[in-house]
């Protein structure tokens, strides 16, 4: 069995070296953490070349073999085609591997499927370096470096869901005739990194919490009809005329095929769990939160927490906090900010950088943004003259001058990363800003909803439990 993936590297591919590499290679994360969006094409290519040939995952290179190129030229060589056709910019090299099954295939067969999987996919126009790392304990894998540019026609390659197909399909040919496992019928559908990580985090996402509301309504009804009642009064809307159903959150900005959510949860899937194997049950729903003690701190005046976006970020982040520390209890909440719970880290990074720097209103985070920008371009031709002077210490041999500037320069690259995320941070804040303080409102009204449901309540068995008779004296 073989899995396979394909993607692109565009200028610096410290991500993509940092997603493969062995936990404990720590020199090479440190020198790749420093990387930054000035790194050309050529120095990309050869971070990601120089990675997948490395001596201690091939065994001192006897896994690599370049196909339309040489092994000790392949940058080269992919760059000098690049240049001829004049393509150079854009995307710098597709990535991708095909990963064994645990104990199913020694290196030799691994790197021979490898080579003859990209012989066969982009063998007759692109060149490729193939090479089979042994560095993992779990599983032997190979990885591809391809070119984009053709060296035949010039033609760029793009990758597409039917090269993704293709593939899958020549890999598990090629592992059948090595007479290797092949997973016949995959299920399931590919979840984006923010999804995986939430859902790896114990965390509720936003397919989780469509799924969760599904399962409870599941567990109380009896019927179809009952069943869509209770969705709907949740604030759910189902599409059955088009050719998959969909259902639409009412927080979520975008409908959802049913049969993405899982087996489970498609309309035929949900009739056979209510009429197939449904028994009568009990369920109970935990005690909620009062959103007034997490969002508006209990016996405080809400209205304090909307005079400026600090006690704005701050009442917000941790209100969500409370909720993801305890979903059910927070059902209802969770349904009204399902999509804030996702952007969690981003509203951290928000609410810190308001408080670090004092920051209340629109117009100090503008004033903000604006002195950042300026100390960024400042340091830019900074280090722009400094990188002029280590080019005049390389001619002149100046060892101790150069590594003295090589230090100045990677201060000040620190410096301006810092800067530039922070001018990221600014401008998300003054979009986002309206929206949060939108969601603190939304959570006002829900607690004013609650109070005034409780108030009725107990007015309505206060009279219940009077009497109509006259005193007799």
């Amino acid at each position: 069995m073989a899995v396979t993936s394909l993607w692109r590297v565009k200028g610096y591919v410290g991500k993509v070296i940092l997603y493969a590499m062995n936990e404990n290679k720590t020199r090479e994360k440190e020198i790749i953490a420093t990387g930054n969006d000035d790194t050309t094409p050529e120095s990309a290519l050869n971070d990601l070349i120089s990675y997948t040939s490395r001596d201690e995952a091939t065994n001192l290179k006897q896994y690599v073999t370049a196909i339309n190129c040489e092994p000790e030229t392949v940058r080269e060589e992919m760059m000098a085609t690049k240049r001829f056709f004049e393509k150079t910019d854009g995307t710098v090299a597709y990535h991708g591997y095909q990963s064994f099954a645990e104990g199913e295939v020694t290196p030799e067969v691994a790197h021979k499927i490898g080579v003859a999987l990209a012989k066969e996919l982009w063998g007759e126009k692109y060149e490729v370096l193939v090479t089979t790392h042994l560095d993992k304990d779990s599983h032997l894998h190979n990885h591809f470096v391809l070119n984009t540019v053709s060296f035949v026609d010039g033609v760029k390659f793009h990758r597409t869901k039917r090269d993704y197909q293709k593939m899958r399909e020549v890999s598990d040919r090629l592992c059948r005739e090595y007479s290797l496992s092949v997973i016949e019928h995959p299920k399931g559908h590919g979840k984006n990194y923010a999804e995986w990580r939430a859902e790896k985090n114990g965390e509720y996402t936003k397919n989780g919490i469509i799924k969760r509301d599904i399962d409870e309504c599941i567990a109380v009804a009896m019927n179809e009809k009952q069943f869509y009642r209770e969705m709907m009064s949740r604030g759910y809307t189902f599409n059955f005329d088009r050719k998959y159903a969909t259902i639409f959150h009412p927080n979520f900005p975008k409908a959802r095929r049913m049969k993405t959510l899982g087996e489970e949860y498609t309309p035929e899937a949900i009739k056979e769990r209510l009429h197939g194997r449904w028994q009568p049950r009990q369920f109970v729903f935990p005690e909620q939160d009062d959103p007034e003690k997490l969002f508006f701190d209990g016996d405080r005046n809400n209205n304090d927490v909307f005079r400026d976006w600090q006690t704005v970020y701050v009442h917000f982040v941790f209100g969500i906090t409370v909720i993801r520390e305890r979903p059910d209890e927070n059902r209802e909440l969770m349904r009204l900010l399902g999509d804030e719970i996702i952007k969690f880290d981003k509203r951290v990074e928000e609410q810190n950088l308001l408080l670090d720097h004092n920051l209340r209103t629109d117009a100090d985070v503008e004033d903000f943004k604006k002195e950042a920008s300026e100390e960024m371009e400042y340091l830019s031709e900074a280090r722009q003259k400094m990188r002029n002077e280590l080019k005049c210490a390389v001619r002149a041999n100046a060892l101790p001058r150069q590594n003295e500037i090589k230090a100045d320069i990677k201060q000040l690259t620190g410096r301006i990363g810092q800067l530039r995320k922070q001018v990221k941070i600014c401008d998300r804040i003054l979009t986002q800003e309206p929206k949060v303080e939108k969601d603190l409102h939304v959570v006002k009204d829900y607690a004013e909803k609650m109070k005034r449901k409780e108030v009725e309540r107990h007015e309505h068995i206060g009279r219940r439990s009077r009497t109509s008779r006259q005193d007799v004296t």
